[in-house]
């Protein structure tokens, strides 16, 4: 077999092959002798079909599976003879059988990128120390007890953590809103018996009508305060966006949070032996944080360093597909987030530029983490795919055949394997790295 390759730009090379006729002829002669085994026709025992019979009546799959089995051993040809990685088949420029029996073929392919890997052993990284203080625990049991906290009727002005029941209504332009709302938005005009969270300071409040617990605060029940609250032009509700609406208040009830104390009964009250041991169970919950904190700090600079000093071309059709999984993502978090369709059209131009360049960023990691795995001989066993099968299953709360079934019917154990490679490999870089701890700088530098 005769053999050329043309490097193109973009990761690309055009592969030329002459495949002689007599590998030809016997590639062909494989091909019919399978089908003459296997295939059922009237009139014909299995095994005992003529040749000329399978060949008129399958002609057309004997040609589509000679031609693939043909590609396919200059394809291999190829990467070994030319080193010549192929990811994909981006174009087929010629394909046919000559006269004299021969078959040429030419092909434009996806190849992997040339990477020459920098050094990637000792890299250096800065990390800010962490240390878990007695008041970051401290915080996290008062606000554990907040969480059981009984509200108990007080006789004085609400202030910050308070909570106020209120009965209320608004006016819109001099007109009851509730007479220009739909249904379901009524609660934007009226209430009874609606309770208000007045934030500690510093919190933001958690309130549907802006400025609502800034209005109650201070009063006493049976105080009554006409305040305007000012409606943002995107709100959702189309009466009210942009306008400012009347709101009159009436609190009926001030109501105070008493707070369990933190002490031994309360620590067993959530399930530990005493506060002690709360609080131990506190900080390892601190501690397991700001480890992977750090991990991903490390990581991050790890990665960003690679990609900085590496460069080399990517296959567009990779970077295309992770642009448009980017992009999916971008979308998804953005309704999350409770943008609208309107705010995804208008911020398309960015959200398409952020999308590519995170997916050039993705792909070129990818493959250098594959080079690296590769020169350190870093791989996986059967034993660590099973058990991140079962990581997984743990985590969908499904069970472990089924998840295990579903992978295995959508050709997803690579995806698997390339995972734990990718991990292995970043853990392997970590560990090599040079790690500093710096101060964290000082407040208000």
């Amino acid at each position: 077999m005769n053999i050329s390759v043309e490097r193109l730009p973009e990761c690309k090379a055009r592969l030329s092959a002459e495949i002689p006729a007599d590998t030809v002829a016997d590639t062909r002669k494989e091909i019919v002798a399978a089908y003459t085994q296997q295939a059922k026709v009237p009139g014909f025992r299995p095994g005992k079909i003529p040749t000329s019979v399978i060949e008129k009546r399958y002609a057309g799959p004997i040609e589509d599976e000679l031609k693939d089995r043909l590609a396919r051993s200059a394809y291999n040809e190829a990467r070994v003879k030319e080193d010549l990685a192929i990811l994909g088949i981006a174009q087929v420029e010629r394909e046919q059988f000559e006269a004299d029996g021969s078959y040429m073929l030419a092909v434009e392919v996806v190849t992997e990128p040339e990477v020459e890997i920098a050094d990637y052993k000792g890299i250096p990284v800065e990390v800010q120390k962490m240390e878990i203080e007695d008041k970051m625990i401290d915080d996290y049991l008062t606000n554990m007890a907040k969480q059981q906290a009984v509200p108990t009727d007080v006789e004085r002005a609400a202030g910050p953590g308070d909570l106020a029941v209120i009965n209320y209504t608004a006016t819109l332009d001099g007109a009851p809103l509730a007479d220009q709302l739909e249904e379901q938005a009524g609660p934007l005009a009226k209430g009874d018996g609606h309770w208000v969270d007045i934030p500690e300071e510093g919190a933001e409040p958690q309130e549907f009508i802006p400025g609502l617990s800034k209005a109650v605060e201070g009063l006493k029940s049976g105080d009554s305060k006409n305040f305007a609250a000012e409606y943002a032009e995107d709100f959702p509700v189309e009466a009210v966006a942009g306008k400012t609406v009347d709101y009159e208040v009436t609190v009926t009830q001030v109501k105070a949070r008493e707070l369990p104390e933190i002490n031994d009964d309360f620590a067993k009250a959530i399930g530990a032996e005493s506060l002690e041991a709360l609080r131990e169970n506190v900080r390892g919950q601190f501690t397991q944080q700001q480890e992977r904190t750090r991990q991903q700090i490390i990581d991050n600079q790890i990665l960003g360093h690679l990609n900085e000093e590496m460069t080399f071309d990517l296959p567009q059709h990779i970077v295309f597909n992770e642009t448009q999984r980017q992009v999916n993502q971008m979308v998804s978090r953005g309704y999350e987030q409770g943008m609208s369709e309107n705010d995804i059209q208008e911020n398309q131009e960015d959200l398409l530029k952020n999308a590519e360049s995170q997916a050039k960023n993705n792909v070129k990691t990818m493959f250098i983490l594959d080079e690296i795995a590769e020169k350190e001989g870093i791989t996986v066993s059967e034993e660590e795919v099973s058990q991140r099968i079962y990581m997984m299953a743990m985590q969908q709360k499904r069970p472990v055949k089924k998840v295990a079934r579903e992978l295995r019917d959508n050709n997803a154990f690579g995806e698997v394997r390339q995972d734990i490679v990718i991990s292995k490999t970043i853990e392997f870089l970590r560990e090599n790295a040079v790690v500093t701890e710096v101060d964290p700088p000082e407040e208000g530098a």
